[in-house]
């Protein structure tokens, strides 16, 4: 109680405020922007209501300052040029710690605090008791809380998968007997052992054929198990079981309901599953920002936002119950959009982008540190600008392929160029098979995926292309079902996995696809809740 009163009686801090505020507009008592301001009688002492009433209590009915009489009937409200100053002053929310990017108008902020969706609120599901954003709270008690309790939808296709595989076990157990007949019958010496090892090789064939069917019904069935467990089971969310479990998660971006507006939602993509469900927002709504992991932490780095570039990152820990997205301490040097970024030894490059502080491309390779106190420093220049480019890490050195010099796509290159680290030296690479810009790359190996992209003409492509980094030498993989412009994509052990983006004649797209390297084509997945371009994906870290 004590403390909620010291609350009460608190001014609200200046370092809120948009801009400087006047020292003759502040609490005399606490030197703060005063709540529920009063005068004194004479000489138009400014105090807060709370304070001034604790002192005249307490002390004399005289004022602190000018000692001329004054009690609570003889204190007067600020009216006209002082009252409009007061409620004009642009304040951040009583919620900014938990994400709030907002100004309000201090005559507003009692109602935007009401209202605010990053107000906290408590978990209602029994035995969890978490505080969450109130934006957030029907993510975290549907889908994200330990102890909610979940509805099973899928009982019949389990049991339908359950009889299945039991039938298709029963199938492999009668070909192991009828296996074991025939090595009996070898054994014996019998004249046809011939036919019998040929009909035996048919049988292991097909009993291989029939375990594979099995692993595959099996994987299925415990996915939807772990996430559609029985009516008032509760569960902890298990996590990756193996390769085809690994969770997605696709950040940002804009939206394609004809608004083009900048996204603050996350998806969660389960690749088994082919399901995808939302996470808790970002602070700030981005797109055309960098993502990356440090230290099983998800960091999206800079982006559009409000407008223009940002030169803030935001965290995501997976393992932190409840998942909360936090502002990093260290900042960007520069307000960035377009870029791309890296973690190396410790460290967090940040490639190219637009400078929104000077409003021209960059041509900048900046370090930070990713702890304590978060140096900054820039690192080197590239020969020429670049926006809406790729990097990827390989053995240590950076290559940096396609983009664009200005942004726009008539301008875009097919450079490659590899920086070495130790000699701090850039060096030419043969370039790519054709002009490209807002693609998406992975890794594979010593090999870098182009996926997508734009050419000259801002014609979306559907092109892949397989670039090594030893020879310089390009070859092209089969082409995607969708051409994508803007897209996202990951690798997960040798499964590329390629997420919306935009062409003219779809639009902006939802749709997933996957190809497998070594395949023949690219496979059409289930898609994800919102269109999305100038989005940014990772793999959950483990």
């Amino acid at each position: 109680m004590a403390a909620r009163w010291e609350d009460k009686l608190q001014g609200y801090d200046v370092s809120r405020f948009r801009g400087e505020v006047k020292v003759d507009s502040l609490c005399v008592i606490c030197q703060e922007v005063p709540k529920d301001p009063r005068l004194c009688q004479h000489k138009d002492h400014i105090f807060c209501f709370a304070h001034i009433s604790q002192h005249l209590a307490q002390n004399s009915e005289t004022c602190p300052v000018c000692r001329d009489p004054l009690n609570q009937e003889t204190l007067r409200r600020p009216t006209g040029f002082l009252k409009n100053y007061l409620d004009d002053l642009e304040i951040k929310c009583d919620h900014h710690d938990r994400g709030c990017p907002d100004h309000v108008r201090l005559e507003e902020l009692p109602r935007h605090v009401e209202e605010c969706v990053y107000a906290p609120v408590m978990c209602r599901n029994e035995g969890c008791g978490t505080e969450v954003n109130k934006r957030d709270i029907k993510a975290h008690e549907n889908d994200l809380c330990q102890f909610r309790i979940a509805k099973c939808h899928d009982c019949k296709n389990i049991m339908k998968n359950v009889n299945a595989m039991k039938g298709n076990q029963d199938e492999m157990k009668r070909k192991q007997d009828a296996i074991k007949e025939i090595v009996d019958e070898f054994k014996a010496g019998q004249d046809e052992t011939n036919v019998q090892m040929s009909a035996m090789k048919i049988d292991q064939d097909e009993m291989k054929e029939s375990m594979k069917e099995i692993k595959k019904q099996l994987k299925r069935l415990m996915a939807m198990m772990m996430n559609q467990p029985s009516q008032g089971v509760i569960i902890n969310d298990p996590g990756p079981v193996n390769n085809q479990d690994i969770i997605i998660i696709i950040i940002g971006g804009r939206c394609g309901d004809g608004s083009d507006q900048v996204l603050d939602t996350l998806e969660k993509y389960n690749i088994a599953e082919g399901k995808s469900t939302q996470l808790p927002r970002l602070s700030h709504a981005r797109a055309s920002s960098a993502s990356c992991v440090y230290n099983n932490d998800v960091l999206v780095v800079g982006g559009y936002v409000s407008k223009e570039g940002s030169d803030e990152i935001e965290v995501l820990k997976i393992n932190q119950h409840p998942l909360q997205w936090t502002m990093f301490d260290g900042k960007l040097p520069i307000r960035l959009s377009g870029h791309d970024v890296i973690v190396y030894q410790g460290n967090l490059y940040i490639v190219g982008g637009l400078n929104w502080n000077e409003r021209i491309p960059s041509d900048a390779i900046y370090e930070i540190a990713l702890t304590p106190p978060y140096t900054v420093k820039l690192l080197t220049r590239m020969a020429e600008p670049k926006i809406d480019h790729k990097a990827e890490l390989i053995d240590g050195k950076l290559f940096i392929l396609g983009g664009s010099t200005t942004g726009y796509s008539e301008n875009a290159l097919d450079s490659v160029v590899v920086y070495d680290f130790i000699k701090n030296e850039f060096k030419p690479c043969p370039p790519l098979p054709q002009p490209v810009c807002y693609m998406s790359t992975v890794t594979w190996g010593k090999i870098v995926i182009v996926v997508g992209g734009a050419d000259r003409d801002n014609r979306a492509l559907n092109d892949v292309i397989k670039y090594d980094t030893e020879t310089g030498q390009s070859e092209r993989l089969p082409s995607m079902i969708h051409k994508r412009s803007r897209c996202s994509a990951v690798l997960m052990d040798d499964v590329i996995v390629v997420f919306g983006g935009w062409n003219r004649k779809q639009g902006y797209l939802n749709s997933v696809e996957s190809y497998t390297m070594g395949g023949n084509s690219w496979k059409e997945l289930p898609g994800m809740i919102e269109k999305r371009r100038h989005a940014t994906a990772i793999v959950k870290p483990l």
